[in-house]
This record gives C-alpha cells, structure tokens and sequence, in this order.
C-alpha cells in the first residue's frame, strides 16, 4: 500500500480541482436542506465508488460531474446498512457500560475508555473491507460478511493495516481542509472519496481483488 500514490492518484486527471471543486460544491450545498442529504450524499459516494472501479480497471480519471452516481451510491448505503446498525448498538452498549462505570467510580469509567477505542477502532477496521467487497464486487449484502470481513484481514494483516492507516491519514487531510474558508470543507469531500476509493483500488491490486 503506497499512501504516495494514493495521495497522488486523483491528481493524474488533468480535471481534477474543476471536478472535485464542482462535485463536492454542488453536493455538500444540496445536503443543507433535510430533503437534500438524500440527494448530494449518495450521489458523491456514488461518484467515489465510480471512481474507485475506474482505478480498479486501470484508469486513472475521474468521473464527470452529474447527478448520474445517486442510484449506486444508495446500492453502497443499503450494502453497509446492517453493518453501520450492528456497529451502532455495539458502540452505544459500549458506552452505556462507560456511563455506568463512571457513577460508580471515576476511575473505573477511565480504565474503561482504553477498551471504547478499541472498539472503535475494530468496527472501524472490519467496516473498511466490506467497503472494499463492494466496490470490488457489487456485493449488496457485503455488510452482513463479518466472518469474511476478518479473514480477509487476518489473510492480508500488513496490508490491510496499512490501508487502514492510509485511509486514517487521507480522512485526517481532506478534514483538515474545512480550515479554507468557504469551499475547503466541501473540497474535501470530493477529494477524500477520490483519496479512499484509489485506497480501496490499491489494496484490490495487492490482494488480486479477492
């Protein structure tokens, strides 16, 4: 997993600032409204996941701006959606533990937080190939493949670890950009899912799209 390159992959397209500019202008504005969110927020998945099969297939430019991704970017939301519910339970029983151990002892509440960010953390890690499954795949039921989920990461442990840190640290930029006043945050949108899905690309070429 080479963070360079993927760093570096949404820049190989000659239209990359007009079409990451537009993509998360024009979608991050829309989801301002309730009604809206249904509308941006799945097409730019939809745009990243188009992006990332683009990669997978050997092509290095993005897709145009459109309103064209909203059907596959709700395939993506529904094909995680059982996933993000399990996650959220786990994480809210997680944390009413915390709140538990806190009124009986303080202390107790903060030995417990170690633990919450390794949840966290590994919900994070088993989310991230199922991810990959359905970019990869098309699997629409790549949500409920927790059992492949950590087989895949204990058959490819180095480098699924590393596209773990690499998405952590593309997040960690394109978050960083909501700083620029104005377009910044919207910027990054477009540009952290280029940024993931050339991840996701990456880790299908080192793992030969299993």
């Amino acid at each position: 997993m080479d963070i360079g390159a993927v760093l570096k992959a949404p820049f190989e397209d000659q239209d990359w600032l007009k079409k990451c500019l537009l993509m998360g202008v024009v979608n991050v504005l829309i989801c301002i409204t309730v009604v809206g969110i249904f509308v941006g927020l799945p097409n730019l998945i939809g745009w990243g996941v188009t992006y990332g099969r683009t990669r997978i297939k050997g092509g290095t430019d993005l897709p145009e701006f459109g309103f064209g991704y909203i059907g596959l970017g709700y395939r993506f939301i529904v094909s995680m959606l059982i996933y993000g519910i399990i996650a959220i339970v786990v994480m809210l029983v997680v944390g009413a533990i915390g709140m538990l151990l806190g009124k009986i002892a303080g202390v107790l509440a903060l030995v417990w937080m170690p633990v919450q960010l390794i949840v966290a953390l590994a919900i994070g890690l088993i989310g991230l190939p199922m991810s990959y499954r359905f970019v990869v795949h098309d699997d629409m039921m790549a949500g409920t493949k927790i059992a492949w989920a950590i087989s895949f990461i204990m058959a490819n442990l180095g480098t699924v670890l590393m596209f773990f840190v690499t998405v952590l640290i593309c997040g960690l930029i394109s978050g960083a950009m909501g700083i620029i006043p104005i377009v910044g945050g919207m910027f990054g949108a477009a540009i952290g899912q280029a940024w993931n899905m050339a991840a996701i690309a990456q880790l299908a070429k080192a793992t030969n799209n299993a």
